[in-house]
């Protein structure tokens, strides 16, 4: 039997390995913007209550349990399909910032995994390098980067919102031309340099200069674009008299500096050349047709349930100007939120007239929000608008799902395929089935190729990369989606479903051996095994066991292929040789394929030994005990005739008589009790006349043989 000190230290041992924290999570955000913390867990927690908790994780530190959908500006959503629960924290604040517990409630003490969010302010830069360039020109943005992240992807986007910037970069380093935006590198002066053809002053504006880190926040530098309209007025002589309604525009004079200003003044010029009034109008309106027409297009990509911002710039000049958002025509009714308001309906806009760009947040996306959107800023005659279309996805993957096994402490490799048009684009995975921040989310990516226990290796001859993660624990288990970004649209996806087994179901057998005798250890194994290496190995778990068959020549194997067993025998057996065996025929150590022995070792000199002294020591103590009760009885006889002579007169002779009958005492049997109360009167009386007594009187006569006894 165990002590109660032992099982209690066996339980301390148990619980502490159940609710140990599974690692960290960490997460990264903006402030203003809304995180996702996702965790999973194992098979068999499906319908335990879940929860995000802070500090001690006391009942006043749990922020949302499951049983709630949504608590204050925490939101929560248990996929027991995909055995995972998630967190949407909104509106984060730097206050937010810090450790996090994500709890699965268990009946003693609950598993916990400890997660960490990280926040920076949804701005950039504190420097910001400001550049110049004319309509129809071209101009090179120069990123500079650090050393460390050399073999890192690098991008641009517009605007000045890190959060939303890898997912609307123009052009990334695996595509190197995208349109009008071609990407080189000079790895040896550490920068990047972005070059924009055709510019247009729609192309004014800020732009980020990003570097993907592979944990942690991007990093960022930012550049402020000015791009000046460029008027060039050829002016020639104008006779008015002979000019016609069928007129070609002519100067006089030819202008190479590309600014309002002297766009005014060669306007200046045609009134001083005295042009008709149908002349005048009619360069107004093909100046005007200029001035409005849309710059080009912006692309936004966004899921469904999701927020997504719509940022667009504007030229210098426009600061006081009102600015919106619409669709189909841009009518009064199809105006969805300006910037003399806040926020309307499911619309959020800000204007940032240092940055000269406008942002307008759509929260809560549904499918019928996809489609063509317009950015307006109003002006006196009409207004500029610039084209927005944006394509929505559901936020979840994907319709085939590969499952894959394996077990704890073991390894397991996800293999993930991807076209050929992909070939030089990033590749990526992270934990969970949220495409929407997989990305940000990903544990490894192609550019870092290593980290922690997870590798990252690609093959593009077949078209494929494959991630190996070691030392699997059970809380590996859940999804995972295998990404390739794109450098327009949405990126690709393919999903992957581990599920990581706890070593539970392996063979376990108990065997007794006999110090200097020998013992035979009996290992099965799977009839297609048979040609496999045998091994047999020693220690207290598989992973830091010492193969004895070739330590000794006391360890012998034969294999009987037709029993599909192996055979191990260990002669002139040893007490060095008791403890924990493993043997099989699978290097990989997949469960079911090798049996664990548990050898006890017993002494037999010990045992020859020891019974006949047990036996020699329980005779003695049989002998001691005899004599002790033999010394009592022969005490007791004059306790016994004192006690009895003193317990008064004898009753009458009949009811003497009465009881001759039914109380007899037998001679050979009680003969020396009733000498001891035979002796009731005088001694010179030799008359048998209490040989017989009453009941009463019997018990009398115990009760003083046991008093004294006790005397």
């Amino acid at each position: 039997m165990w002590s109660v000190q032992d099982l209690l230290f066996i339980l301390c041992i148990v619980l502490s390995y159940v609710t140990r924290a599974a690692g960290v999570i960490h997460v990264f955000g903006y402030v203003g913007r809304d995180v996702d913390v996702s965790c999973s867990y194992g098979q068999g927690y499906e319908s335990h209550e879940k929860y995000l908790c802070k500090n001690d994780c006391g009942d006043s530190d749990v922020l949302i349990m499951t049983p709630e959908t949504k608590k204050n500006k925490y939101s929560i959503y248990d996929d027991k399909e995909k055995r995972s629960f998630t967190v949407t924290i909104s509106d984060l604040q730097s206050v937010d910032a810090g450790k996090y517990w994500c709890g699965v409630t268990m009946f003693f003490k609950d598993i916990y995994t400890e997660v960490k969010l990280e926040l920076e302010q949804d701005h950039c830069c504190n420097n910001v390098d400001k550049i110049q360039s004319n309509e129809s020109d071209s101009v090179s943005i120069i990123c500079p980067y650090e050393l460390k992240y050399q073999n890192n992807l690098k991008f641009i986007c517009r605007g000045n919102q890190p959060s939303t910037c890898l997912q609307q970069a123009v052009i990334t380093s695996d595509s190197k031309q995208n349109g009008r935006f071609t990407l080189t590198e000079d790895k040896e002066s550490r920068r990047f340099t972005v070059n924009i053809n055709k510019l247009t002053q729609e192309d004014s504006g800020w732009y980020l200069c990003g570097v993907h880190r592979n944990t942690g926040l991007d990093v960022f530098s930012a550049v402020e674009l000015e791009v000046e309209v460029c008027v060039s007025l050829n002016v020639k002589e104008y006779n008015p008299v002979s000019s016609t309604s069928n007129f070609t525009v002519v100067f006089s004079k030819y202008f190479t500096q590309c600014s309002l200003n002297n766009f005014f003044f060669g306007f200046y010029i045609f009134l001083l050349k005295m042009w008709s009034v149908q002349d005048l109008l009619s360069i107004l309106c093909i100046v005007l047709s200029y001035v409005t027409r849309a710059a080009g297009l912006i692309r936004v990509f966004g899921y469904v349930g999701r927020d997504v911002d719509v940022s667009c710039s504007y030229g210098r000049g426009y600061e006081s100007y009102e600015k919106y958002l619409c669709k189909n025509d841009c009518g009064d009714s199809d105006v969805l939120i300006t910037t003399s308001e806040t926020k309307k309906n499911k619309y959020f806009i800000y204007d940032d007239k240092e940055k000269r760009s406008f942002t307008v947040t759509i929260s809560d996306l549904q499918s019928v929000d996809a489609g063509k959107y317009w950015c307006g800023v109003t002006r006196t005659g009409k207004d500029i608008y610039t084209e927005v279309k944006l394509e929505l996805k559901q936020d979840h993957c994907c319709d085939n799902v590969d499952k894959i096994q394996s077990h704890e402490r073991d390894s397991v490799s996800i293999i993930c395929p991807y076209e050929l048009k992909y070939q030089n684009n990033l590749k990526f995975i992270c934990r969970g089935n949220q495409p929407s921040t997989c990305l940000q989310q990903a544990v490894i990516i192609s550019d870092s190729k290593q980290n922690g226990r997870f590798t990252l290796s690609e093959d593009k001859e077949s078209r494929r990369f494959t991630v190996n993660i070691n030392n699997l624990t059970q809380e590996d288990s859940g999804w995972y989606l295998c990404g390739v970004h794109r450098n327009t649209g949405l990126d690709v996806f393919s999903a992957v479903e581990l599920e990581v087994k706890v070593w539970c179901c392996v063979k376990t057998l108990a065997m007794n051996g006999t110090v200097t005798r020998p013992v035979t250890l009996q290992c099965p194994y799977p009839p297609h095994h048979q040609n496999n290496r045998k091994f047999l190995c020693k220690g207290d778990h598989r992973n830091n066991c010492t193969d004895v068959l070739s330590n000794g020549s006391r360890f012998t194997l034969q294999d009987d292929v037709s029993l599909s067993s192996f055979s191990v025998m260990i002669t002139n057996l040893e007490a060095g040789d008791a403890g924990m065996y493993w043997c099989g025929s699978d290097s990989q150590w997949r469960a079911g394929n090798y049996t664990r022995i548990q050898l006890s070792v017993g002494g037999a000199l010990y045992v020859v030994a020891i019974v006949p002294a047990v036996l020699l020591i329980l005779i003695v103590a049989l002998i001691i005990v005899y004599k002790q009760k033999c010394h009592k009885v022969q005490d007791t006889g004059v306790g016994i005739t004192r006690h009895c002579a003193a317990a008064g007169e004898p009753k009458g002779s009949e009811e003497i008589y009465a009881n001759e009958e039914t109380v007899g005492f037998s001679k050979q049997t009680a003969s020396k009790l009733q000498g001891a109360c035979n002796v009731y009167g005088n001694a010179d009386d030799d008359q048998p006349d209490y040989e017989n007594f009453t009941a009463t009187e019997e018990i009398y006569c115990n009760e003083s043989f046991h008093l004294s006894n006790h005397k």
